[in-house]
């Protein structure tokens, strides 16, 4: 049985392919997660040796119910399709935020 392709929560797509998700985008929660995968970096003499997870984002968006990983123009418009943004929630409309589903 296929589930129909839903948004289901916010994610980031790193540089290196790997797609970690979370409540929000850079909540509390996302943030340990990347610090805990990628480290909070290594800067000497005002170089950064080692990137933070911050530079190390390539993507917000957001998972879908197929665990793909859905930019937020594209997530917009399957949200939209499926009734998921709250009415009057949008902060720009046709790119999606987790403010405009939860």
């Amino acid at each position: 049985m296929s589930l129909p392709r839903r948004i289901v929560c916010a994610a980031m797509l790193m540089d290196d392919g790997l797609i970690v998700t979370g409540i929000r985008h850079y909540s509390p929660e996302m943030r340990a997660t990347l610090r805990r995968i990628y480290g909070s970096g290594l800067k000497v003499f005002g170089v950064w040796l080692k990137k933070p997870y911050w530079f190390r984002v390539k993507a917000q968006g957001f998972v879908d119910t197929h665990g793909t990983f859905v930019p937020r123009k594209e997530a917009w418009l399957t949200a939209e399709a499926n009734a998921q943004i709250r009415p009057h929630s949008s902060l720009v409309r046709g790119t999606l935020y987790s403010e405009d589903l939860y």
